[in-house]
């Protein structure tokens, strides 16, 4: 706001510099010119009474003279030695008669002296009070009219520089409404509308890696839920010829597990889902000690050949989600036990401004040249090994997604162990609205 009051500000200053500037270089002249004509007939009449009045009035002061005449001219008069004029001043009076002569004050009135020939060695001085001075009606017409075309031309290319920026900004709206998100705004525009263009260039940017996600995400999804629906398929048709109990019973069971898959994809993608939606974070002060203790519990059954290892101070705490702390460090773990080969260790420790979670595993690792990727939705390293071990490829996703609700982030690299090593690293205080 300040910004654009200095810009019309400037623009008002501008036009009225612009126009002082025309009126000194095109009427001053002219002023001048008429100055000295309106002076000289004013003063004539009285230069030639004053001749006349001494040469009948011998013996009279020129003082004398002028007191009788007080009031009726606006001049003051006085003699004075021609040797008080500059040589300048005296070759001008033998040329010119009579020698007009005009000094402008930046704030005060004019100065207007005429000398006129007296004597051999006098001149007559006439002082002209300038209130008598009159430029006419035109000039301060002319001046209104200068200042008015000139602020009228300076607001004009203000507005028109922000009509051409505001109009390039709701074509680039509307074209972002056609869903096309390859136009952009004008940045470098000037204050606020560059504002608006940041703004609108995000939020393009972001629906574009929204439907770009989306798209890969059903593709992916289609694809996913190929393989339980064919499986289905071919045991429904496997069922239909077979006789034997014993054979139905085994087909029925590979039913149910495909079911099962279905319904675990299902709920994976609308949990998934979810998270990429705007919510509030109930957030609440959180331990990670007993919260560890409490996942690695119920997973060691699962896996009574793993060492699972936990290193976290008891005094640690952070402010999160405890339902969405629990299933991004549960992912994180089950995604470790699936390809550990012995050991897993689980360490928790805080920085100054965050809480770092790392899980390490002795398995074979993730390739560098995955480890970006790896957190895309249905992206498996090994796509063959990954089906055998179980999942559907969203787990990791959505431990991005839930450190990026709470304005963390989640990395892989490679852990001393020989596997790979996941760091989760969240803020210790976050902001209750995620998006």
């Amino acid at each position: 706001m300040i910004t654009l009051f200095l810009r019309l500000f400037i623009a008002s200053i501008s036009a009225i510099a612009l126009a002082a500037l025309s009126y000194g270089l095109l009427v001053s002249d002219q002023i001048e010119r008429i100055e000295r004509e309106h002076v000289s007939k004013i003063a004539s009449p009285l230069y030639y009474l004053l001749q006349r009045e001494l040469a009948q009035n011998d013996g009279r002061e020129l003082e004398a003279v002028m007191q009788s005449h007080q009031g009726e001219f606006p001049f003051i008069a006085q003699q004075l030695p021609l040797s008080q004029l500059s040589t300048e001043q005296q070759q001008k009076l033998r040329t010119q008669q009579p020698l007009v002569e005009l000094r402008s004050t930046l704030f005060g009135d004019d100065e207007v002296t005429l000398y006129y020939p007296w004597s051999e060695q006098q001149v007559l001085t006439l002082y002209l009070d300038e209130e008598f001075l009159d430029h006419g009606s035109w000039l301060l017409w002319y001046m209104i009219g200068v200042m008015a075309v000139c602020l009228a031309l300076s607001l004009w290319w203000f507005s028109f520089s922000l009509y051409r920026q505001t109009h390039h900004l709701a074509k680039v709206t509307q074209a972002i409404g056609q869903g096309n998100f390859d136009v952009s705004a004008n940045e470098q525009a000037p204050l606020p509308l560059n504002h608006m263009a940041q703004s609108l260039n995000t939020m393009a940017a972001k629906l574009k890696s929204l439907i770009q996600q989306q798209d890969a995400m059903s593709i992916a999804a289609s694809h996913e839920l190929k393989t339980p629906i064919n499986n289905l398929r071919f045991a429904l048709d496997m069922t239909r010829s077979i006789k034997d109990m014993d054979s139905m019973r085994q087909h029925i069971q590979e039913m149910d597990q495909d079911l099962d898959s279905l319904e675990e994809l299902t709920h994976e993608l609308i949990s998934f889902s979810q998270l990429g939606k705007a919510r509030q974070l109930q957030k609440q002060t959180i331990r990670p000690l007993p919260l560890l203790n409490s996942i690695c519990e119920r997973l060691v059954k699962l896996s009574p050949r793993l060492n699972i290892e936990i290193e976290c101070a008891a005094q640690l705490s952070l402010s999160a989600d405890e339902k969405l702390l629990r299933w991004a460090l549960n992912n994180l773990i089950v995604n470790s036990q699936k390809y550990a080969e012995k050991q897993i260790l689980i360490r928790a420790y805080s920085t100054d401004k965050s809480v770092i979670f790392e899980v390490h595993d002795d398995g074979i690792g993730i390739p560098e040249a995955y480890r970006e990727s790896i957190f895309l939705p249905f992206a498996r390293v090994d796509d063959s090994r990954s089906r055998q071990s179980g999942g559907h490829g969203l787990g990791l996703s959505i431990v991005e997604r839930i450190a990026h609700n709470h304005a963390g982030k989640v990395s892989v690299a490679s852990s001393p162990l020989g596997g790979a090593l996941f760091i989760l690293a969240l803020p210790i205080s976050t902001s209750a609205f995620t998006s």
